[in-house]
């Protein structure tokens, strides 16, 4: 081998020892994570809260169980309130408030029972859970988490908003409604509610059938549902060919059952008393768009679910405690009240059911950023860790 091939080699050998630290860095950068040691958590619920909120509490209890959070889940007694199925909990059966509050033999038997699982931190995963989650978390000393998803949590909590170490909050309205309150310390938390959600549309797809339009909310603003009835009065005389649901009860539904009749709307509208959230997604799987007449100051789960279905919404303009209510972007509103413009607008859509469409792939787009499933068990697996290490170290939050 000559001279002019032997220098490459010599100068390869300073290169491959400058090169090791460099390999051994990438190694290093390779290694596995720290493992993250489990948590034990214990969610409260009250006797209407999984027939509410099913749809962001399953997948975000199946994928906390990704996450190394191991959950108990503290019931009323059963047929009150049971975890849906698929949920991998430990149920504990907890006790029935009375006039004075639980009492404290109940509370004790409760806290043998975390104690035994070792829970480490105690979860209301709605405001009407947070005084059984307060009593057995101070009874047992341990941090409390409490979920608000209603304006007037920021009034009822009192007292077990003041001790907890984190308030949940579902929308932006409701964080700042919860700090106007004071007593809060900057220990509130923006968790909006994750939900599944189709990739696409999913309105007007059997070109054939007539167009299934729902209405939804609580029937306790009579004024809001006359104008959707209204509504589909004028549609029914301008002879499109749709079908009408009005899905909900309170003290307006007999006024309102009465006035389809006066409008002449018997045939083409079907009264259907509240439903469970998983019974509200098989609906929605089905409609092709939905119209959520009155302002709502809880979290309105019903349009949520009907944007995640892929179908349209319309919707009383003044988003109350919901954020993802945006004109133009997720849903089109119109007036409370003024059935001129809610006619003039739904006739557009289905005189226009590109623009229908294109309205449910931006909520959908809109869902995917800021109400997603994934994220939101990522987000509270994070806080209860937080809370968790902060209790350990000493330190509290409240």
């Amino acid at each position: 081998m000559g001279p002019d091939e032997q220098a490459p080699a010599a100068e390869q050998a300073p290169a491959a020892k400058q090169a090791l630290p460099a390999e051994a860095a990438c190694a290093e950068s390779q290694a596995p994570a720290p493992a993250v040691a489990p948590v034990r958590v214990a969610w409260a619920v009250g006797p209407q809260t999984f027939a509410r909120y099913a749809r962001v509490l399953q997948p975000l209890a199946v994928g906390l169980m990704d996450e190394l959070v191991e959950l108990s889940i503290m019931c009323p007694p059963a047929p009150a309130n049971q975890p849906p199925l698929g949920m991998p909990c430990e149920v504990v059966p907890c006790p029935i408030r009375g006039w004075l509050g639980y009492r404290e033999s109940a509370i004790e038997r409760l806290g043998e029972n975390l104690r035994r699982w070792k829970v480490e931190l105690i979860h209301a995963v709605d405001a009407s859970a947070a005084k059984l989650a307060r009593q057995v978390a101070l009874d047992q000393n341990l941090p409390y988490v409490v979920s608000s998803f209603d304006f007037a949590d920021a009034r009822r909590l009192g007292q077990t908003a003041s001790q907890a170490d984190l308030l949940l909050a579902a929308s932006q309205p409701i964080a700042d409604a919860l700090a106007a309150r004071g007593r809060t310390d900057g220990r509130i938390r923006l968790l909006r509610p994750g939900v599944f959600h189709v990739r696409h549309a999913t309105c007007f797809q059997e070109p054939g059938n007539s167009v299934a339009i729902v209405a939804g909310g609580p029937l306790e603003n009579l004024r809001a549902f006359d104008t959707v009835l209204r509504c589909f009065a004028e549609l029914a005389a301008r002879k499109f060919d749709c079908t009408f649901f009005v899905i909900g009860s309170g003290r307006a539904e007999r006024k309102l059952r009465q006035q389809a009749l006066r409008l002449m709307l018997g045939p083409r509208i079907t009264f259907i008393d509240a439903l469970s959230m998983e019974q509200l997604a098989r609906i929605f799987q089905d409609a092709d768009i939905y119209i959520t007449p009155a302002i709502q100051e809880s979290i309105d789960m019903q349009s949520l679910l009907a944007m995640a279905a892929g179908v349209p919404v319309l919707a009383a303009a003044g988003k109350g405690a919901n954020d993802f209510l945006r004109d133009g972007q997720t849903v089109m509103s119109f007036a409370c009240g003024n059935h001129e413009e809610l006619t003039a607008k739904l006739s557009a859509i289905l005189d226009d059911r590109a623009s229908a469409r294109a309205l449910a792939e931006s909520a959908l787009d809109y869902l995917h950023l800021n109400h997603s499933a994934a994220g939101n068990v990522t987000a509270l697996a994070s806080m209860y860790r937080q809370v968790i290490a902060a209790r350990k170290a000493g330190g509290s939050s409240r």
